[in-house]
């Protein structure tokens, strides 16, 4: 566009003015000051563009930026780091690699030879901080002050950034607002802004291909179908490129050149170009001819197809279509690497449009001066190549690769974006066919886009210990940055604490523990607001990797801030051993407050193992399964009905079942209506269009009172299905937990019995063969303080999974056969049962696990007071039980805050810690002497029928 045929109003002119400017805020209208903006100020600008969404109004004539759900901040997880946290890792990551250069014999040229990259870059935040720390380092050797001068500083700094300092991120914008920032930083009186086209780049760090997966030609796993692929055509080629495979396996010489070997050496052009002064304009001219004439050479250009065809065949469209013609197999790969003329002109075109869709990166092209490849004795076997970045440094983003539905129609349309249920948005969506079609067209694009990515990531074997199942960006990075450094190179990100203590991620954490890669890890909370808008208790950490042997990592959790690394008792040291002794399934990062912990911990796992050992020694001592529950409430919502659904299909309510002729429905007990020991927590009900508004109602009281009271459901289910779905579990009770969890909570770990009734998939179930009165001691172990402790060390996000319950250390069935040590007579087993079942059998509905336990009574009076004193002996006994000394019963119970919070406000002083020690000590003191434990308990009515009237 001509600038000089257009017109504006002055007004619009000087209002435009107006907004750059001066900004308004709570104190009023003050001026930008541009003259001090620095790059934390740009980054904060970045990010908040991430968030604007550009609305144009054509009839109206207006353009404005909005804010919604699905801005690509939010979809990309970009957030700008701290910069206490960006030192930090720099005092990790950054300096000993600094610190052993300067030990060389020439430090001035070893510092400019070492390279540090971003592999996502965003605003630069942390090259520029890195180029800061060396550029003082290398001034201070070229001047001999230690603290050297700000002229002196500034022409280092220039050197490191034109030299030293790499990045890449998948947004354009992203990358032009980094090298604004690095000029900026790097402005020296009298010189040109540096050249940095071919240190800063644009592209998808995390797809592309490596030498070594580019010999193995395209793997079988490519025609996999995704997002609008046909099964049948893929099937085809899969068959055909296996067959491509292992006859080309047959004739293919091993002595044969690789492309880069036959079409000439890419690093030297880069290298070069590197050595070239860019003080005047001249050089930096010279520079960029330079670098042009190598992006456009023949040994690029050839490479990077050959590359990008690799890539594309994953994502090639695989469907009949008279458009799209044969995918590329192995035996077409073959036909590019000797020869891309080999390629038909709309094959060409069809990767050209896929690469530059998905943006593949391939590392070794980008930067041929820091990866070397061709060499016989590759130093990193995975990847093909030797070399590598001495220092990565990042804060990568914190997304799943999935297209997310909700955000996605957020702005395009909001009516989908709201459906409670996410069968309701996918019929919503399905409608865009007729309603919609050119919408729905983008959407399946969009999603296939997304789909492309993951499967990319999943299935191109470069990642084999993080791309697996439901993929998370930062692990995917954590393994990318591992991977791209030097034999002496160091990793410094900012990643969820989900690396080290996650199933998902436990490979990766395994082999960095194994290998001896891992040098630190600090694990931070986000209460503290380090990123204001990501969940409170998101939990992430500092991770430093080494190349190789690191010395025995340091490890520190709960961190509220930087300043608290200062507190030794925060900072200590785990072995392979004491990861293996307690995670011995997953072989994940167990997570501890001090060190105390530490011995604590082991000293519990050393006298009880955990409760299913899937390790070398396998054993599974309660003959436990799980279930997630017997109703998904999101796939099986057709089975679902409300109480107003039922009484308009002409059932009437006895009890808790609604009924019609032979038909019965039965409630779906639902995770919310459970508390420890309680089953009648709460009410919900469901109300609004479609009853998708949910409420909860804490149970009263004098409803707790009533053994003939149950909570209300928010939803019923047939009968028959229900008993179907239990399958060959014969008893008319179920043990089960609540999934989801939080670190607010008062307890993480929430078990309890139910009647055998539907059960929604967030209270999943423990099946074991063992009897009731068992089933009961179980329960009582899984609820106490002992396994709390352990719980809120192990947990991280809102979810109690089954590889947490695995691990937990839990008692074996035998040693309930023991005597009580405090009395010396009686079965452990009795003992606990009698407590258990006071707690839990407080309504008819749990007759039946009652008369299981061999009590035939009626149910128990809800008794608080009485309660909490059996709670507390539980508790008291399990202590002894699991073999813990005062001091540490003492020291565990300190760790549960909210309990305490609400002791002391109600009763003056932690009521519970002092009830349970009291009962610890004279359980200690009975065991001591042989005069048997006195109960703090009021004995139960002789007959409990006295107290309540049978139904």
């Amino acid at each position: 566009m001509n600038l000089r045929s257009t017109e504006i109003a002055n007004t619009d002119l000087l209002e435009a003015i107006r907004a750059l400017a001066f900004i308004r805020d709570k104190h009023g209208r003050r001026p930008v000051d541009y003259k001090n903006l620095r790059s934390e100020e740009l980054g904060s600008v970045y990010e908040a563009l991430l968030e604007l969404h550009p609305e144009l109004n054509v009839s109206a004539g207006t353009f404005t930026l909005t804010t919604a759900a699905g801005n690509e901040r939010k979809t990309t997880g970009s957030y700008y780091t701290p910069e206490s946290l960006v030192q930090c890792l720099l005092d990790s990551a950054l300096d000993p690699v600094v610190d052993e250069a300067i030990q060389q014999a020439d430090p001035e040229a070893a510092i400019l030879n070492l390279k540090v990259c971003d592999p996502a870059c965003g605003s630069g935040h942390f090259l520029i901080a890195a180029a800061h720390r060396m550029a003082k380092r290398l001034a201070a050797i070229r001047t001999g002050d230690e603290e050297p001068s700000p002229e002196a500083t500034q022409k280092a700094l220039r050197d490191v950034i034109g030299r030293c300092i790499y990045g890449v991120d998948v947004n354009p914008m992203a990358v032009e607002l980094c090298k604004v920032a690095l000029w900026m930083e790097s402005l020296e009186p009298g010189k040109p802004l540096s050249f940095l086209e071919h240190h800063i780049q644009c592209g998808n760090s995390l797809l592309g291909a490596t030498p070594a997966l580019l010999r193995k030609g395209i793997p079988d796993e490519a025609f996999t179908p995704i997002e609008g692929d046909e099964k049948a055509y893929c099937s085809k080629y899969k068959k055909q490129n296996k067959q491509e495979r292992e006859k080309g396996q047959l004739t293919l010489l091993d002595e044969r050149n690789e492309p880069w070997e036959r079409l000439g050496d890419l690093a030297t052009s880069l290298v070069n170009l590197n050595q070239i002064a860019d003080d005047d304009i001249a050089g930096v001219q010279r520079k960029q001819t330079q670098y042009e004439e190598y992006v456009k050479s023949t040994p690029y250009l050839f490479s990077r197809f050959w590359a990008d065809a690799w890539c594309a065949a994953f994502v090639w469209k695989k469907r009949q279509s008279e458009e799209l013609l044969y995918p590329i197999t192995d035996e077409v790969f073959r036909q590019i690497e000797r020869n891309p003329f080999n390629a038909p002109h709309w094959m060409q075109r069809e990767v050209e449009q896929l690469r530059d869709q998905y943006q593949f990166f391939h590392w070794h092209l980008a930067f041929p001066d820091v990866f070397q490849v061709g060499d016989k004795n590759t130093e990193n076997k995975q990847n093909g190549w030797s070399g590598g970045f001495d220092t990565i440094l990042g804060n990568p983003p914190w997304e799943h690769t999935e297209l997310k539905e909700i955000e996605w129609f957020a702005m395009r349309k909001p009516e989908i974006s709201i459906a409670a249920k996410s069968s309701e948005r996918k019929k919503l969506i399905s409608l865009l066919v007729d309603s919609d079609p050119v919408l729905y067209d983008v959407f399946l694009e969009d999603k296939r886009r997304h789909d492309g990515n993951s499967f990319l990531i999943s299935n191109s074997g470069k990642y084999p210990l993080c791309g697996r199942g439901r993929v998370n960006t930062y692990a995917v990075f954590s393994e990318l940055m591992l991977s791209l450094i030097s034999n002496n190179g160091r990793v410094g990100c900012v990643v969820p604490t989900g690396i080290a203590t996650d199933d998902t991620t436990k490979k990766f954490f395994s082999k960095v523990m194994h290998d001896r890669l891992l040098y630190s890890l600090y694990d931070f909370d986000n209460k503290e607001g380090f990123f204001p808008d990501v969940r409170g208790h998101q939990q992430f950490c500092l991770l430093t990797l080494c190349s190789q042997n690191a010395k025995e990592p340091l490890f520190s959790f709960f961190l509220r801030n930087i300043a608290e690394l200062c507190d030794n008792d925060r900072k200590f040291t785990l072995s392979i051993e004491d990861v293996r002794t307690v995670n011995p399934n997953t072989g994940t990062c167990p997570v501890f407050r001090r060190k105390h912990d530490i011995e604590l911990v082991k000293s519990i796992y050393s006298n009880v193992p955990v409760l299913i050992s899937e390790g070398g020694i396998k054993h599974n001592s309660w003959n436990i399964t799980f279930r997630q529950g017997t109703f998904n409430v999101a796939s099986d919502s057709k089975c679902f009905k409300t109480s107003e659904q039922l009484i308009s299909m002409g059932f009437y309510k006895e009890g808790q079942l609604y009924i019609k002729e032979k038909e019965k429905y039965v409630p779906l007990f639902d995770a919310k209506m459970a508390q420890q020991f309680n089953h009648r927590a709460a009410n919900l009900s469901a109300s609004g269009h479609e009853f998708r508004k949910i409420s909860k109602e804490s149970t009263s009281l004098e409803d707790l009172f009533n053994p003939n009271f149950s909570p209300e459901p928010m939803y019923w289910v047939q009968e028959g299905e229900a008993i179907k779905r239990l399958g060959e579990w014969q008893y008319k009770w179920l043990l089960g937990f609540k999934d989801i969890t939080g670190t607010t909570s008062t307890f993480l770990g929430v078990f309890t019995i139910i009647p055998a009734v539907g059960v929604g998939h967030p209270f999943p179930l423990i099946f074991s063969s063992y009897p009731a009165r068992f089933n009961a001691a179980l329960l009582g172990n899984l609820n106490t303080s002992v396994v709390e402790y352990i719980l809120r060390l192990k947990l991280q996000g809102l979810h109690l999974t089954y590889f947490y319950l695995k691990q937990l250390p839990i008692l074996v069935p035998h040693s309930y056969e023991k005597r009580v040590p405090w009395l010396s007579v009686n079965v452990i087993v009795d003992w606990i049962c009698s407590r258990v079942l006071e707690l839990t059998y407080t309504a008819w509905d749990l007759q039946p696990f009652a008369q299981d336990c061999g009590y035939d009574g009626a149910p128990f009076r809800w008794n608080e007071e009485r309660r909490f004193l059996l709670r507390c002996e539980l508790d008291a006994a399990y202590f002894h039980l699991y073999g813990i000394q005062r001091d540490d019963v003492d020291y565990i119970m300190e760790t549960f805050p909210i309990v305490k919070r609400k002791d002391e406000q109600k009763h003056r002083h932690y009521r519970t810690k002092d009830k349970i020690l009291e009962i610890y000590d004279a359980m200690a003191k009975a065991m001591k002497t042989g005069q048997p434990y006195q109960t703090l308990l009021d004995p139960p009515p002789a007959d409990p029928s006295v107290a309540h009237s049978p139904r």
